[in-house]
């Protein structure tokens, strides 16, 4: 009996010495996914620095041309979930900045207009899945203030509120 005693006395022991080390583990491991998720949308803001993603568009107005940039005041969550594909989903809620030229008879006139003389914010919502050791971009949405509604948008291509009406 004596030594049942002293074998469950040193498997408990041995239990509550490693579950505060899981435990540990588990906020470590919670802090690299929210450290990741950090860095990936830090990257995605610095990468409108160096490619403005340019555009000509037609509107209703005539040709102009667009550049963006994003606004580095953006809001962030993150969550854990039940799934074992992606075990954390995070949100980033941001503003574009889309800055246009005035409004041409071509495309021509406006591809070579370098004067902006407009900018807009466009609030942006975007959703981000963590799967095999990456965030994976699931859903894009922009904001419609007219509308006060969300719509989502393309995953690759520019997204503007407008032209999904």
């Amino acid at each position: 009996m004596r030594r049942i005693t002293k074998l469950l006395t040193s498997a408990f022991g041995a239990l509550f010495m490693i579950i505060p080390a899981a435990a540990v583990l588990s906020q470590q491991s919670d802090a690299d996914i929210v450290a990741s998720f950090k860095k990936h949308l830090t990257d995605y803001v610095a990468s409108y620095k160096t490619n403005r993603r340019d555009e000509i568009r037609e509107t209703s107005g005539g040709w102009c041309r667009n550049y963006y940039d994003i606004d580095e005041n953006y809001s962030v969550d993150l969550r854990k979930t039940d799934s074992l594909i992606s075990p954390y989903v995070g949100t980033a809620n941001f503003a574009f900045i889309m800055h246009s030229t005035s409004f041409h008879k071509t495309k021509a006139e406006a591809e070579a207009d370098n004067n902006f003389i407009r900018s807009q914010p466009l609030k942006h919502r975007h959703s981000y899945a963590y799967q095999d050791g990456a965030w994976v971009l699931t859903q894009r949405e922009e904001y419609n203030v007219l509308l006060d509604v969300w719509w989502k948008c393309d995953k690759d291509d520019p997204c503007i509120a407008e032209g999904a009406l």
